[in-house]
């Protein structure tokens, strides 16, 4: 096992940011006091909110005017822009297109409300501590359903946006304190600090957010001071979050107001999902409310009085059983069904399952959850401060390291270059080299960092072998590359065209701080030279970071670019 680099002196700040689709949140953590802190006072609101709308509002140049809360309720100008849901944009398979502003690509939005975010936070924490005594680490929790590909954009996203920052030209590890981790691993760190467990029990957590559900089933493996839980081989996520549900409720809303346009604009349709998102949407119960009238108030007075459309008085009427047919139903179907297909794919006993995140909150949803899963669940439940579980455990997560274990949900692997064996002579001779007098086999050769499925024990890093050439003509060159793939096949590959593979990431270490380098470097030698060293790689569940090596010493850290 590759040791871990030593803790920083002075204070460790743990940042969790919640970057939400429909609602973000911030909690910290320090190494004095050991306890989770969540930000809750915001612009925009004198009342303490754990949570802000995911936001952003730019003017016609592309200027970011207001964001949270105060980019929910301002009152658009002409030419300017409300940007909403924009974490899916991350996620190739989110295939809606993006309302953009002018000059701006997707990930640009991003960066622009994660640097707001940061830059208030920024203000509220750090005056409490001297900078040069303070070590931050920056947590950030995503949808477990998120391949690695996509975890890797969040993180380039997150560091443009200043959440990680080079203090110094001493700091060379700078990048290695932003960690991404899967929702559903941050909740269930939250969960299982407050639960109790037995040892050997096993759990499923449900994330419902705003965007995604995401679900994932852990283990207690042994009974210690300190709560520690296992991931158990299978994850799974679909996109029916509670945003959703405001997808259905408009499409109700222009289908019941269909003869009348003038509460069809923009403004209209906003102010009615503002108030069903604000209360309806999180305290609707069910069968029980399909008597219940559910009043909408109409922003425009005109044309609001024709009781076949539901419109009396200034408001839109929509009956209780209407909404659940039309808006509640759908989605919820869908999580009630995923949760389902998970357990039962599973193949394990399941002692509890947590319900946690925004959605979470909704009592048609928990309802809904225990009638189909009380006979076969013994325990469900709604953990306290569910809505922030994922938040606070991701603070929590770098205080107390809980996770035993990982399971990717894709294979990795990395292409090498290795001295040939008969098998490659016979399966792709076209692929063997020479040089030196030994014959090599590379191009398309991998090797298996990381199985599909396969537990790995949590900071276990695989450690590959490498070589690389230097050529003495010109400048040396001390850069070292080679690629990383992703891929979903069941069996073992060998060679890239054995089986579908996706390029991941170029994978870049500099080999001039090696002791072997730097000597022969000092050696004029005609035909070049060798380097031999390693490549550690710590596989998260949500992400790949990596180090240089040689006998058993860290040298540098492996930096990765994203393919296409």
């Amino acid at each position: 096992m590759v040791r871990k680099l030593p803790q920083p002196q002075g204070v460790r700040l743990y940042l969790s940011v919640d970057f939400g689709a429909t609602h973000s949140g911030v909690s910290y953590a320090t190494s004095t006091n050991g306890k989770v802190i969540p930000i809750v006072s915001w612009p925009g609101s004198s009342d303490p909110l754990r949570k802000i709308p995911t936001c952003l509002v730019y003017d016609s140049l592309g200027n970011v005017r207001a964001w949270g809360l105060e980019a929910r309720d301002i009152n658009l100008r002409r030419g300017w822009i409300r940007c909403e849901w924009f974490k899916l944009w991350l996620d190739p398979k989110y295939t809606i297109s993006p309302s953009l502003p002018v000059g701006k690509h997707p990930g640009d939005v991003i960066v622009d409300f994660l640097s707001s975010l940061w830059m208030y936070v920024k203000e509220r924490i750090l005056f409490k501590y001297t900078l040069d005594t303070l070590s931050k680490w920056d947590i950030i929790a995503v949808p477990a359903s998120w391949d690695a590909h996509t975890s890797l954009l969040l993180r380039e996203v997150a560091i443009k946006a200043g959440l990680a920052v080079q203090v110094s030209h001493e700091d060379m590890y700078w990048q290695e304190r932003l960690h991404i981790i899967p929702e559903t691993e941050a909740s269930a760190i939250h969960s299982v600090a407050l639960a109790r467990f037995l040892p050997n029990q096993k759990f499923v957590i449900c994330d419902a957010g705003g965007g995604t559900i995401d679900i994932a089933t852990y283990d207690i493996p042994r009974a210690l001071g300190m709560p520690e839980i296992a991931e158990v081989p299978l994850r799974s996520g679909s996109y029916c979050g509670s945003l959703f549900l405001d997808v259905h409720f408009r499409e109700l809303v222009r289908a019941r107001l269909a003869d009348h346009p003038s509460h069809l604009d923009e403004a209209s349709l906003a102010h009615f999902l503002l108030t069903f998102s604000g209360s309806e949407k999180l305290h609707y119960k069910g069968s029980v409310d399909d008597t219940k009238m559910f009043h909408f108030r109409c922003l425009h007075l005109q044309d609001s009085d024709d009781p076949s459309a539901g419109l009396e008085n200034g408001k839109l009427i929509i009956p209780g059983n209407v909404l659940r047919h039309e808006v509640f139903d759908p989605v919820i179907n869908q999580v009630v069904r995923a949760i389902n297909l998970h357990i039962h794919s599973s193949r394990v006993h399941v002692d509890a399952l947590l319900l946690v995140g925004g959605f979470s909150a909704n009592p048609y949803l928990f309802q809904r959850i225990n009638d189909e899963f009380k006979s076969s669940v013994p325990s469900i439940i709604r953990p306290a401060d569910g809505d922030t579980a994922s938040n606070r455990g991701a603070a929590r997560s770098g205080l107390y390291p809980t996770v035993t274990s990982v399971i990717p949900s894709q294979s990795v692997v990395m292409r090498v270059r290795l001295p040939a064996e008969p098998e490659d002579k016979r399966m792709r001779p076209t692929y063997i080299t020479t040089s030196g007098g030994t014959h090599f086999c590379e191009n398309s050769r991998v090797d298996v960092e990381l199985r599909k499925f396969s537990a790995v024990p949590s900071g276990m890093h695989p450690r590959t072998p490498s070589e690389a050439f230097t050529s003495s003509s010109g400048d040396l060159d001390s850069i070292f590359d080679t690629v990383i793939y992703t891929s979903n096949v069941d069996e073992t590959l060998r060679y890239t065209d054995q089986g579908e593979t996706n390029e991941l990431c170029l994978c870049r270490v500099d080999l001039k701080e090696l002791p072997s380098f730097k000597e022969q470097a000092m050696v004029t030698t005609p035909k070049g030279f060798y380097t031999d060293f390693e490549l550690g790689f710590e596989m998260g569940t949500a992400e790949i970071r990596g180090e240089l090596l040689c006998k058993q010493r860290k040298f540098g850290s492996v930096t990765f670019d994203l393919c296409g």
